[in-house]
């Protein structure tokens, strides 16, 4: 089994960064890498950054279009965060995103085959299903393989904060990699 995921790795890695989607899995690789790949082996892998950012707490962030973070203390990734920008607005200070370029691929994201960014919450819950942690009306924390994971839900199909009774979709999703 271990040479089919090294196949399948070896495949993805030889496809360089015009990928499709992004797979992030919580038991094994991120984005085609390991997780304690350095930031150069994932600049590497997905081109270079629309911009690097320096975050607090001493952490940089490796910004790709408008909707992927990588976050890194030194040289070890800590979260991957990815969002829906669609309808973000200037009172949610996102609304800078709508002005950066995305420049070709990767579009898309998805965490362990079933969490992409757009699905419905139910959608969403039936895949938390079991899994240790909790939620409120906009959000679940849930522990899967020893990560943490954050969704965030917006109304659906705007994605606007607020109080809309619509469908909420999955809108932001946040894996953590360590303290």
């Amino acid at each position: 089994m271990k040479w089919l995921k090294a196949l399948v790795l070896l495949l993805m890695l030889g496809s360089g960064p015009a990928l499709a989607e992004l797979q992030v899995f919580t038991d094994g690789d991120v984005l085609g890498l390991m997780p304690d790949a350095p930031p150069s082996a994932f600049i590497e892998r997905l081109g270079p950054p629309t911009v690097e950012l320096p975050l607090r707490q001493g952490r940089s962030g490796l910004l790709y279009g408008n909707s992927l973070l990588l976050v890194f203390e030194g040289e070890r990734l800590r979260e991957v965060r990815c969002w829906l920008v669609p309808q973000f607005t200037d009172e949610l200070f996102l609304g800078w995103l709508q002005d950066v370029e995305r420049e070709g691929k990767p579009e898309g994201f998805v965490v362990d085959r079933y969490l992409r960014l757009g699905i419905s919450r139910e959608e969403a819950s039936r895949v938390l299903a079991g899994l240790e942690g909790d939620g409120d009306e906009r959000s679940d924390l849930r522990m899967k393989n020893g990560r943490q994971l954050w969704l965030g839900y917006g109304a659906a199909p705007d994605y606007s904060a607020g109080d809309d009774a619509g469908q909420q979709v999955l809108v932001s999703i946040s894996v953590l990699y360590g303290g």
